[in-house]
This record gives C-alpha cells, structure tokens and sequence, in this order.
C-alpha cells in the first residue's frame, strides 16, 4: 500500500507528458528540488519514499539538462506506465477550474497546517473584503495567496496577480493584470476592474521603491470602491501602516503537528517535534533543514539558523552566486549570471525562488546575507555588477548596469544622464527610480531637472512640483511652472509665466517655443473639423514669427515645422491652394524623404475624396502604404485620418490595424507622440464601445499630460453626456 507521500509524488509526475522521458531538456519540476518544491516537502523526505517507487516499478531516474538551471545536468525523476495506470486507480479526480487566471500567479503548492487558514481567507474575500496579509518573511504569504487562488478559481472567479519588484509602478501593475496597453491613468485603470467575482492580489509591495510608494497607495485608495476584492501580500512591518478600507490578516508559523508532514517520515515524532519547535514553525526554515543541521536554540533565532546553517555551509562558488542574486534588483535567469558556477549548488538547498525561469534567493535568505555586507563591500559588490552589465546589450542591461553604477556611487553624471534618457523611452518607472537614487548622493540641478522631465512625462504632477521648489529661478522654471498651469486647467496663470518667460529666452529658443505653442493649439482639439476662427488665428501667428537672428540649418528646421503645420491646416479648411503651396516649400526641404511626402499627398487624396469611387481608391492606397511603411507616428497618423474621414462606417481593416498598432504604443518623452496617444485612447472608446468609459478617461488623462486643456475638457463633457 502506498503512503500519502508516494501517492501524491506519482500524482504530480502524471501531470507530464510522455515525451519528457526521452528528452534532453526537461522542466524544472521533474528535478528533485522542483518536485520538493511543487509538494510542498523538505528535499531529504523524498529520498526514501521515491527509492520505494523505484523498486515497484512505478518511477525512475536519470540525468538530463533542466530548462533553465544552468548547463549542469541534474537528477531527473519520470513515471512508468505502470506508475500512471496506479494514478489511474486512485479515487481522487482534479476538480477543473472555470474561472481565469491573468498574470504570473505561482505555480499551486501543497500546503500544511494551512486548510483552515485558506478557508478563513476564502471565506473573507468571496465575502468582499479587502486584505492585507502580512507575516515575516518566508513564513508562507505567497504559498497561503496562490492556494487561495486554487480554490477560488474552482469556484469561478476570475484571479489578476501582480507581483512587486523594486522598479514597479501603478502602470506596471495595470499591464500584469490587463496585459496589452492598458491604460495608464489611475481612474480609467480601475474602471477596467469595476468586475464581480474578481480577486485582484498584489504580492511583495514592500519590494517597491520608495519613489513609487505613494502612487501605489494612491491606488490601493482608489481599488477600494470596486466589486472586485482585492488581497495585498506584504512582509512585516507593513510600510503602509493602516489603509482605511483594508483589514490585516496575520499569518504565523504552523503547529507541530502540521510541521511533521513537511519532514521526512522515518524521523521519530519526538524528533520532529524538537525541529518544528525550534524553528518557530516557519515553512522556509523547514524546507532549509537537512539531518546535518544545528538547530537553534530560541524559537527568535530563524536568522541564526539561515547564517550558521545555510549561508556559511555554502561553498565559495555557492556565495558568489548568492551574492550576485542578492544584490541584483529583480530575479535573474541563467544566462545573465556571471557567477553560475554555485546555480546548481543554491537550488539543491532549497535557496532559490522561480518566477518561471528566472530566480533569485528566498527574500529572508537575502535579506539575512545583505547583513554580512559593509558599506564598502556593498558598493564594491554594485560596481562589480555594473561592470558585468556594461558588457550586455538591450534596455535591460542598460537599467542594470545603470541601477547598479548609482548604487556603487561610482559614475559619471553626463554618461548617467544619457542612460536614464534611453532607459526612460522603455521605462519610465526604471528611469525614475534611478535619478532619485542619483539624487541622495547629489543635489545637481541637472538630476533635479531631469526628475522634473521625467515626473511630467509620467504624469506625476505632484512630483514635478516638489522638484521645481528646489530650483533657482529662470526662464526654464518659469516654462515649466506654466507647463503645470495649463496641465491642471489654469491657462492664465501659464500664459502669463511665459510672456515673462520668452523675453528672456534666445532667439532659437525662443522660435522653438513658439513653435512648439502653436502645434499644441493646432492639436488641442478632438478629432473633427478645425474651426476656420481658429485656423485664421494660427496662420496669422506663424507669418509673425521672425525667423531672422538663427543660424540657416536652424531656420530651415524651423520652416519645415511651419510648412507642415500650414498643410495640415490648409487640409482642414479645405484651402488647397494654401496646400500646395506648402507642399511645393516642403517638397524642396523634403527631397531626400519620399516617405513623407507620400503621406502628405495621401491626406490630400483623402480629403478631396467626394465620391465613393474616390474614396476607395484614396482608402486603397493609404492601406498599401501603411503596410510598407516603417514610421509607427506616419502610419497612426494615416489611420486617424482614415477614422475621422469614414466616420460612422469604419473599414475593418482600418479597426484591424489600429487594435494591432495600440499594441505597440507610442514613447511618451514627446510632445507629439503624447497628444496622438491620446487621441488613440479617444478612438479605442469610439471603435469598442463596451470600453469606452475607461479609454475615454485615459484619453483625457493623456491630453492633459499633453497640455491639450480644451481636447480634455471637451471630452469630459462628451463622456460626462455618454453616461
């Protein structure tokens, strides 16, 4: 007969496929510190009830190479045919789940001590409410969350799972729950999960860097009114102290009784006892014991166990490789080591924690091992990371590489400058975190106004400003100052600031601002006719603009800018002679850029169209342009074009192309790319009308971060009337 253990070893193995035993690489959780793992064991209690398998012909072994583990081949564990006709005797069936899972929810791990705890919290979610749960680190949070998730899944409910890493910010989490694009700002975020049976979870908050701390609470405010319930799993103390509208649930060791289960079975139960005990009952430790192990003596010292018994056992390769993981922001995968050498070493004791195919040290062991640092050889430890980061290629490594010079203290302000610019065009959260780590070793004015940009290009006003009351007076601030103005709809206390701000600037300068004043009033409108008031108002400010005291290449850009902005002015009045006259300066300034030229003609055809005939053809020939043409802006640009000519009768390869270029959104460091981003959210709410609330919302969000006060305004009213 058959122990529970060997039951549910071969219950776990039948979930793979046949395949596997022949293969070269196999998953993790064939591997024994994969299946310890995924039952919920401690690694030495599967030695004796796997060699009984074995010896009844239900298992065995061999070594092979497990994805993502490194280049060492491992032990490998496979169930025979006769292993999975015994499953197929046992009584038990696996109840199928009918609700969704959306983000990286953990793998489902067998818990002990645990079934009452699940039930309580099951009970408290379906019942609606809002959870803090807190314990100490490696006490089990995330185990308990992903077995409430099992059940709850069964049950129907939908699941969206987050998890926390120092650099992830509100728009993070929005993209692990919603996936795709989602929207960015807080309001039309959380009318997307306004859903009945939903569990939102969030796990390891208190990872998050003290740059986006504030954003996140902001959202726990705000997730508080929907339907959906939402569960937060944080290490004690919370950062967040008390979050009105959330209860704390507060999770402890396990019993003796249930501890024993985790150990394995020819140990006496006076013995097991005694390890339980003396190890408070805390799972980690647990799973970390092996017969060789010194027990503390007080149930307090876990800490002292992790140093004596686990960190100072390792070999040199052992800590090498610890060492990096634990100084590393985010979880690693094998070929971004540069210390593999103690990978194999690490998982064999039960260390490491996955995320798929990446890992990194079980947060109390990293913790426990980051006090064995000095000051120096934590610096020491960064600048050595950076180094190895500097040799890879990618957004990646270049926010490693960044992270880990600032940490050291030990980079040069022009070069960590440039890194936050293309740093920030991937990840704006990344780039944040970065300049205000660079700002606790420097008050430069250069870091200052680069917080500045970046807290306006992310929308974080608050932010903005608190940077801006540290910076002397000038002409700059005073843009900037304004810039915040029109963004909370005070146009004029901005205009006034500016009028101020432009007698002081140069005279290039002040022709780009002027320049860049008149877009944004072409610009700040919805989709739709552009008045001729309006139009009159613009074109007679461009033919005031002096162009005299700059430099020729300078002029002629200046030109371009104005060239392009009277064509499509002249486009929106139906003026076709001030059209081709533009067309004809923009074709001499333009020669080398046929592509351009191309797209100014098909808006042309677009409009002239007035007859059905026309109109395909004109519609026809944008479609093959589009397909060729390699400038995401021109091709959006083509669309909305298309959208607002076809108003009411959109084509559907015109809403097929839109829904796939949304998917791959615009960098938001400027101007242009955030106003056409928010007229892309204006267009999803037209397109898909059961999301039209929350597109709309981000929409208006996105025009104010624009400056387009009016387009903002104006879709306000038309989303206030929609409702």
């Amino acid at each position: 007969m058959l122990s529970d253990t060997e039951r549910r070893i071969l219950s776990r193995l039948s979930e793979f496929s046949q395949d596997f035993e022949k293969s070269w690489d196999v998953p993790r959780s064939l591997s024994l510190p994969g299946l310890a793992e995924s039952l919920g064991l401690v690694r030495s209690s599967l030695h004796k009830p796997l060699n009984r398998l074995v010896e009844q012909g239900f298992v065995s072994n061999r070594t092979a190479h497990v994805t993502g583990g490194g280049s060492r081949k491992r032990t490998v564990v496979h169930i025979t045919l006769n292993g999975r006709t015994k499953v197929e005797s046992f009584e038990s069936e696996p109840l199928s789940r009918t609700g969704k899972g959306y983000g990286p929810i953990p793998d489902f791990t067998k818990l002990f001590g645990r079934d009452e705890i699940v039930q309580d919290l099951l009970e408290l979610i379906i019942n609606g409410e809002n959870i803090f749960l807190s314990g100490l680190p490696g006490i089990g949070k995330t185990s308990l969350a992903s077995g409430v998730v099992d059940e709850i899944l069964h049950k129907g409910w939908n699941v969206r799972w987050a998890t926390c890493y120092s650099n992830t910010d509100v728009y993070d989490i929005s993209k692990q729950w919603l996936g795709g694009n989602p929207p960015r700002d807080r309001l039309a975020f959380i009318s997307r999960l306004d859903k009945n049976k939903t569990l939102l979870v969030i796990d390891e908050i208190q990872e998050v860097h003290d740059r986006h701390i504030s954003n996140l609470k902001d959202l726990l405010f705000g997730l508080k009114a929907v339907k959906a319930s939402i569960l937060v799993i944080i290490r004690s103390p919370n950062p967040f102290s008390v979050v009105e509208g959330y209860s704390d649930f507060r999770l402890s060791g396990i019993s003796e009784k249930d501890g024993r289960s985790l150990l394995p079975e020819y140990l006496t139960e006076e013995k097991a006892d005694q390890i339980v005990k003396s190890l408070g009952g805390h799972p980690l430790a647990l799973h970390l014991w092996n017969p060789e192990s010194k027990l503390p003596e007080e149930v307090e010292a876990v800490q002292q166990f992790i140093e004596s018994t686990v960190i100072e056992k390792l070999t040199s390769h052992g800590i090498s490789t610890l060492d990096e993981l634990s100084i590393s922001p985010n979880p690693l995968d094998v070929g971004e080591l540069f210390n593999s050498e103690g990978l194999f070493e690490l998982d064999e004791s039960a260390i490491l924690r996955w995320h798929n195919k990446k890992f990194e040290p079980h947060h109390l062991i990293r913790n426990v091992r980051r006090l064995f640092w000095s000051e120096n050889q934590t610096k020491s430890l960064h600048h050595n990371a950076a180094n190895n980061w500097s040799l890879k290629d990618g957004h990646r490594a270049q926010w490693m590489e960044s992270y880990h010079r600032v940490k050291s203290q030990n980079f040069e302000k022009e070069w960590l400058l440039d890194k936050i610019s293309q740093i920030s065009q991937e990840n704006t959260a990344s780039a944040a975190l970065i300049i205000d780590e660079a700002l606790r070793f420097s008050e430069d004015s250069d870091y200052r106004m680069q917080a500045i940009d970046l807290a306006f290009e992310r929308a974080e006003y608050d932010i903005a400003e608190a940077h801006l009351s540290d910076i002397e007076i000038s002409p700059k601030k005073q843009l900037l100052m304004a810039r915040l103005f029109r963004i909370r709809g005070d146009t004029e206390s901005a205009s006034e600031l500016e009028n101020q701000a432009i007698e002081q600037l140069s005279p290039l300068d002040k022709i780009r601002f002027q320049v860049s004043v008149l877009v944004r009033k072409y610009d700040d409108r919805l989709p739709g006719r552009l008045s001729k008031s309006l139009a009159k108002e613009i074109l007679s400010e461009i033919n005031n603009i002096i162009l005299l005291d700059i430099s020729d290449r300078d002029r002629n850009t200046a030109e371009l800018s104005l060239n392009l902005l009277k064509h499509a002015i002249a486009l929106q009045i139906s003026d076709l002679s001030l059209a081709s006259q533009s067309r004809s300066k923009l074709e001499i300034m333009m020669s080398e850029d046929n592509e351009t030229l191309v797209a100014l003609d098909l808006r042309t055809r677009l409009t002239i169209s007035n007859t059905s005939k026309l109109l395909n053809s004109s519609l026809e020939s944008i479609r093959l342009f589009i397909d060729d043409c390699s400038d995401p802006l021109k091709k959006i640009s083509l669309i909305h074009a298309v959208l607002e000519k076809t108003r009411g009768n959109h084509p559907v390869w015109v809403q097929e192309l839109h829904n796939d270029l949304f998917n791959s959104p615009l960098r938001d460091d400027m101007a242009a790319y955030r106003r056409i981003n928010a007229q892309c959210w204006y267009w999803r709410g037209i397109l898909n009308s059961n999301l039209r609330l929350s597109c709309w919302q981000e929409s208006i969000h996105r025009f104010r971060s624009a400056e387009c006060t009016s387009a903002a305004n104006e879709l306000l009213d038309e989303l206030t009337k929609s409702i």
